[in-house]
């Protein structure tokens, strides 16, 4: 009797320990299951970002060009009192320039926040993300709006006036009438000039936090990989 009680423990001890290691095998495998998910749109996440970091820092080489143009006129204007007919095509392209555009809505950001992903990722990083998309972004399009609105203006109450619209024109054509409004031509300039640095320096600030912020993203991936290995 007590042999076949010992095998009857025995037996029934086998199948809890069988069943338990079944029920940690699944909760394990969901638990993996749902780390890699959440990894998969971590990085869409960073995938965006990063778009846009690519897109900011492209700008920034846009405007440093446009500023090292602006300031050879000006600094031509301030030494010898005329305008230099090097530049005068390319910055008159600028001040006609009215369609800037910066793009801040982003699907994916729209998506992942509304999902569990929120949920999971640190505090402060979340609130990192949610401030570089719902203020850096949003000002940053502002002041590209900015932009286009003086370009618009430029055009109308300054460029169309004084035939200086056209520049499928000789150089020689366009500075002999662009020296009769030379002192309005300088002040759009400075003008341009100030509003371009303006928006390099939020651009540039810009990509500091976006790398900060996919610095964290990946730590946080690699973490959960760390996680799932164990």
């Amino acid at each position: 009797m007590k042999k076949y009680l010992i095998k009857y423990i025995f037996e029934f001890l086998v199948i809890v320990m069988g069943i338990s290691v079944s029920f940690w095998l699944n909760n394990w495998s969901e638990s993996v299951k749902e780390n890699n998910i959440e990894k998969d749109l971590v990085n869409l996440l960073i995938i965006d970002i990063e778009n846009k970091r690519n897109e900011n820092k492209n700008d920034i080489g846009i405007f440093n060009r446009a500023i090292e143009t602006f300031e050879r006129v000006i600094n031509t204007w301030e030494t010898t009192n005329k305008i230099d007919s090097t530049d005068l095509k390319s910055t008159l392209n600028y001040l006609r320039f009215d369609t800037p555009y910066f793009n801040e809505n982003s699907p994916i950001y729209n998506s992942l926040s509304n999902t569990k992903l929120w949920d999971n990722l640190p505090y402060d990083l979340v609130n990192k993300i949610n401030d570089l998309y719902r203020r850096s972004y949003a000002e940053l399009k502002l002041k590209f709006s900015k932009i286009s609105e003086n370009g618009t203006y430029c055009k109308l109450h300054f460029l169309l006036p004084n035939d200086l619209i056209d520049l499928n024109r000789e150089t020689e054509k366009i500075y002999k009438i662009a020296q009769k409004v030379d002192e309005e031509y300088i002040l759009y300039t400075k003008l341009l000039l100030y509003n371009v640095e303006d928006i390099k320096s939020l651009t540039e600030g810009i990509v500091v936090k976006t790398e900060s912020i996919l610095k964290d993203l990946k730590t946080h991936n690699n973490k959960q990989q760390a996680y799932n290995l164990q």
